[in-house]
């Protein structure tokens, strides 16, 4: 019997076979941008690490928008595995062009600059797909994410948690940002039909 990848052994929401990891980023963030990722991930564990039960949205779409939280997470895990290089060089003048970070969505400019990345990750964002995985590996991040859901549907007390949220906070919302940028300078398409892109922007 031929064995899984190791992203499919560990999946919890997420168990489709990935053909190309950068489909599946560009897939992720045409559902929905990077503001919402990273509200959703503020919004988990402040509710994980509370007695209250999440309730910005039904169960069934917090399992949803968990499954496209794990998508990154397998996409990034490929893209190291394949030893994926920065084809563009993004260089200290860029990081306020708004052509290297904003995507053509509506909204805030502001919104869509990753707050969370130092300037060489925001140069390199593959930067942060390797710490990510160098911090703790992949099995590691699908238990965290696996007990951050379980405790964010319960009223119970979690004085027993061995989670670190603030690491776990800042390692998410990174991978994110991260993702978004590749999504933003590389991927031109999904699924064959060209992204809708900015070209008049001043």
């Amino acid at each position: 019997m031929k064995q899984k990848h190791d992203y499919l052994v560990t999946s919890l929401w997420y168990k489709e076979k990935i053909k190309d990891p950068f489909q599946v980023i560009a897939a992720a963030f045409s559902f929905a941008d990077m503001t919402f990722y990273r509200k959703l991930v503020k919004r988990l564990l402040q509710t994980a690490h509370s007695e209250k039960v999440y309730s910005k949205d039904s169960p069934g779409n917090l399992l949803f928008d968990m499954k496209m939280l794990e998508s990154l997470i397998n996409a990034a895990y490929l893209i190291v595995k394949q030893k994926h290089k920065s084809p563009l060089v993004i260089s200290a003048s860029d990081i306020m062009n708004k052509n290297t970070y904003f995507g053509g969505r509506p909204g805030d400019e502001w919104d869509f600059l990753p707050h969370s990345l130092s300037k060489k990750e925001f140069s390199d964002p593959y930067l942060v797909f390797t710490r990510f995985f160098e911090h703790q590996p992949l099995d590691k991040w699908k238990k965290d994410l696996e007990e951050v859901l379980n405790y964010s549907l319960s009223n119970n007390a979690h004085d027993d948690v061995e989670i670190d949220f603030l690491s776990l906070y800042l390692y998410l919302n990174k991978i994110v940002e991260a993702a978004h940028l590749i999504d933003v300078r590389e991927v031109i398409h999904i699924e064959g039909r060209l992204k809708n892109r900015f070209k008049s922007i001043h």
